[in-house]
């Protein structure tokens, strides 16, 4: 055979494990962008570790031709599996599954209210107050770096514990990394989960800040706490894998529903 060798002949392990996952085809139907999906699709089989660490990644036009979408749409989920530190490209041999991180620190996997309280096992549900998309405040441009012409999109929701409501919380993103977001369901769903599924984008790490504050009545009155009950004030930037800003928010947290519990190790 004449020309470059296909795929098929070089990465017979890797195409085996690659046409496996896409025996369930891209839903064209979805929202979500095909990058999105694919990239969804392969970061799951990396973490069940039906792709193994340190195994060979197939060619970009091999994975067009295994999932039946364009070079952009692969370059696209890769680019993003690479950014978050899934899969690293060597230079001249090609792009493999990356070894698994090794240090756990404090901000990598419950990040919010949402999923850490699920994961407890607590049902947590939310009520919408405010969904909609505008130009940022000043505060705002200089969270997320934005221009004064800059739009953000903004949801102030009531989180709700097993019925009980455990937090305020205003939010921000930025618009242009989350397009038309103002126009999704976010009904009881984690913004964090949404971001993901629509857009691809995970938080690496997270900042936050914590004050003991009287709430103001607003709170008071969505929260069901007397006016004179101090709430824990929580503020909050979390950060995607390119450094940028991707959320702000500033919450009050009721911590007679649910203590805030740390772990320290030495």
């Amino acid at each position: 055979m004449r020309g470059r060798p296909r795929y098929d002949d070089l990465d017979h392990s890797a195409t085996d494990a690659f046409q496996s996952i896409a025996l369930n085809t891209l839903d064209r139907s979805e929202t979500a962008p095909l990058w999105v999906q694919l990239k969804n699709r392969i970061q799951d089989a990396i973490a069940s570790e039906t792709l193994r660490p340190n195994s060979r990644m197939p060619s970009e036009t091999a994975l067009c031709e295994i999932f039946d979408v364009s070079k952009p749409v692969v370059r696209a989920a890769l680019g993003a599996l690479a950014a978050e530190g899934h899969v690293i490209k060597m230079p001249r041999k090609g792009m493999f599954v990356a070894q698994p991180r090794q240090d756990v620190d404090f901000m990598t996997s419950n990040l919010s209210v949402f999923g850490d309280l699920t994961a407890k096992g607590h049902v947590v549900t939310t009520k919408t107050f405010e969904f909609y998309r505008d130009k940022a405040n000043e505060n705002e441009q200089k969270v997320f770096g934005i221009p004064p012409e800059g739009d953000v999109v903004r949801i102030v929701r009531v989180y709700y514990c097993d019925g009980r409501p455990i937090t305020h919380t205003h939010i921000s993103l930025p618009a242009h990394k989350v397009p038309g977001m103002e126009k999704l369901d976010i009904n009881n769903r984690s913004i964090f989960q949404t971001i993901r599924e629509r857009y691809g984008l995970t938080v690496q790490r997270a900042e936050r800040w914590f004050t003991a504050e009287m709430p103001d009545a607003i709170s008071c009155q969505r929260m069901g706490v007397p006016a004179d009950a101090p709430l824990i004030a929580i503020e909050s930037i979390a950060y995607d894998y390119d450094g940028g800003v991707l959320e702000y928010y500033r919450a009050f947290y009721n911590s007679a529903v649910a203590r805030i519990h740390l772990r320290i190790e030495s």
